[in-house]
């Protein structure tokens, strides 16, 4: 498997917190796995955690505008440790495109330096991506929609279109009427760290795929964004 290029500087984020030290933590512990120097911009680290309600933890202001504009991969930590903790189960969210294989690829080999358990592919598929699909069908401006079955070879050929790895993967199609589904999955797996690939804004505000648009608000893991 050819692994794509490694993040070669690390930038951390913090107003001077009292868990700056924990922020600091974690951008170490990503410079170590990216063989990166610390301090210019590759990928910015940084807290994410505002608030938590019931199941649900939301963004704090700083971290919603890294997720929406910065042109780098972002990591937000939603719990830093001054010890690191190994990101055990991984989910990333795949859309079929080059870039989100490029994700997948570099999120394996980072998910391999982890030592993960285990690495979830998922597609997240609401009731309006099935009805805009259709839409466009009737109109003669794509594919028809996908059966269910469709749906999962899909995704599955997707996975291993990467290439081989000793990282255990399993791919999931997430249905619901709403994108949260996805972070309802994410927190049911009790996932250490959710990959989100996003193309590169070249500075202007990056509206989100409806079916994702939640995590500019709600976090329910570590989060990383790969630009």
């Amino acid at each position: 498997m050819s692994i794509p290029s490694r993040y070669k500087t690390v930038a951390v984020a913090s107003a001077f917190s009292p868990r700056f030290k924990h922020v600091l933590a974690e951008a170490k512990r990503i410079r170590d796995r990216f063989s990166a120097d610390l301090h210019k911009i590759d990928v910015v680290v940084a807290g994410a955690l505002e608030k938590e309600v019931v199941l649900h933890p939301f963004l704090g202001n700083v971290a919603r505008r890294l997720v929406r504009e910065a042109a780098c991969a972002v990591m937000l930590f939603t719990h830093p440790d001054v010890k690191p903790k190994p990101l055990r189960r991984i989910v990333l969210v795949a859309d079929h495109s080059e870039h989100a294989l490029h994700a997948l690829k570099k999120t394996l080999g980072f998910a391999a330096a982890e030592s993960c358990e285990r690495l979830y592919v998922i597609r997240i598929i609401t009731a309006f991506d099935k009805a805009r699909a259709s839409i466009r069908a009737d109109a003669g401006e794509g594919e028809k929609s996908r059966t269910k079955d469709e749906d999962e070879d899909a995704l599955e050929r997707f996975v291993l279109s990467a290439g081989a790895t000793e990282v255990p993967i399993e791919a999931r199609c997430i249905r619901g009427n709403t994108g949260l589904a996805a972070s309802d999955f994410v927190q049911s797996v009790k996932a250490d760290l959710l990959v989100v690939p996003m193309q590169k804004n070249d500075g202007a505000i990056q509206p989100l795929p409806s079916n994702i648009a939640w995590i500019t608000d709600v976090i329910p893991c570590n989060l990383w964004v790969i630009r």
